[in-house]
C-alpha cells in the first residue's frame, strides 16, 4: 500500500499548565518545555488556572507561589479539594530571594519545586521525574482495579504477578511495596542497586531497617497518617547496606488488594547512584 504521508504526526509527551503572573517567566518556561515536546498552556493568575484545570485537566502544573489575589498555596489547596484535579502533580515555582515554606508546599499537596532563575536541566529533570511517577501511579491504580474486577481466582492472580514484576523491574526509579507490618513485600532491581542489598535480603527486612525516620515504636501511627492521606509525597533518609545515608523524596499510594493493605512507594534520590 502506497504511503500517502511520509511525515508521522508526533503526539506531545504531556500537557503542562504553567501558572505565573510574570509574562517573561511564562514565555521562558513555555519555550523550554515546548522544544522538548511538551504541550504548554499558560495562564497569569490563580482563578484562571483553576477554571482551565477543571475544563481540561493537564498532566502536570507548574505553579508560581507569589501571585496577587490568590497565591500558589491557595490555588493548590483548591486543586486538591476537587475530585477532578486532586491527582494532578503540582510543582511550585519560587524565586531564590523569596521566602519559600517547603513544609507548607508539601502539606497543601505539592510534589516538588523549582527555583528562579530557571535552569533548563533542573526544569527538565523535575518535570520528567514527576510525570513518570504520576504515570506509574496511574498504571498501578488501573492495574489494581483491573485485578480486583477481572481476577476471580488465585490462579489468575498468580499468573499476572510475573508480568507485573517484569514491568516494575524495568522501571528506572526504585519501587517498594510495604505491608501493614512494615515488611518489604516487593522491591524492584533499581531499589536493590541503589541500597546495595539483594532482593532476597530486602524481602526479609522492614521499613525500619532502611529508614530511620520510621522506627518500629511509631510505625502504626505513621501508617495511619499515610493511610488517611491516600497518596502524597514526603522527604526522608534511606540507609544503604554500607552505612551511607541517602536523601530521598518518597511518593506513595495506598492500595488494597484481597483485603490486604499496602503502600506502593517510588523513591527519588537527590544523590542517586547511576545504574550500570
Amino acid at each position: 500500500m502506497k504511503n500517502m504521508d511520509n511525515h508521522q504526526v508526533q503526539l506531545p509527551k504531556a500537557n503542562i499548565l504553567v501558572v505565573d503572573d510574570t509574562p517573561d517567566n511564562l514565555r521562558l518556561l513555555s519555550a523550554m518545555l515546548t522544544q522538548v515536546g511538551y504541550e504548554i498552556r499558560r495562564v497569569i493568575n490563580g482563578s484562571t488556572a483553576l477554571k482551565t484545570a477543571q475544563a481540561a485537566p493537564p498532566d502536570l502544573i507548574l505553579l508560581d507561589i507569589m501571585m496577587p489575589e490568590m497565591n500558589g498555596y491557595e490555588v493548590c489547596q483548591h486543586l486538591k479539594a476537587s475530585e477532578k484535579t486532586r491527582d494532578i502533580p503540582v510543582i511550585f515555582i519560587s524565586a531564590l530571594d523569596e521566602v519559600f515554606d517547603k513544609v507548607k508546599a508539601f502539606a497543601v499537596g505539592g510534589v516538588d519545586y523549582i527555583t528562579k532563575p530557571f535552569s533548563e536541566e533542573e526544569v527538565f529533570a523535575r518535570v520528567e521525574n514527576n510525570l513518570t511517577i504520576r504515570k506509574l501511579q496511574k498504571q498501578l491504580t488501573e492495574q489494581n482495579v483491573l485485578l480486583q474486577q477481572e481476577i476471580s481466582d488465585r490462579q489468575k492472580a498468580e499468573s499476572a504477578l510475573p508480568l507485573s514484576q517484569f514491568y516494575l523491574d524495568r522501571f528506572k526509579d526504585p519501587i517498594f511495596f510495604v505491608n501493614l507490618n512494615a515488611q518489604l513485600v516487593y522491591v524492584n532491581k533499581a531499589a536493590c542497586h541503589i541500597l546495595g542489598y539483594s532482593r532476597e535480603q530486602l524481602l526479609t527486612m522492614t521499613v525500619h531497617d532502611i529508614d530511620p525516620n520510621f522506627p518500629a515504636e511509631t510505625w502504626h501511627s505513621q501508617w495511619q497518617e499515610l493511610r488517611e492521606k491516600d497518596s502524597s509525597s514526603f522527604e526522608s533518609i534511606h540507609r544503604t547496606q554500607d552505612g551511607r545515608n541517602l536523601h530521598v523524596k518518597i511518593t506513595f499510594s495506598h492500595l488494597e488488594f484481597k483485603d490486604q493493605q499496602y503502600l506502593c512507594t517510588s523513591a527519588y534520590y537527590s544523590n542517586p547512584i547511576r545504574l550500570g
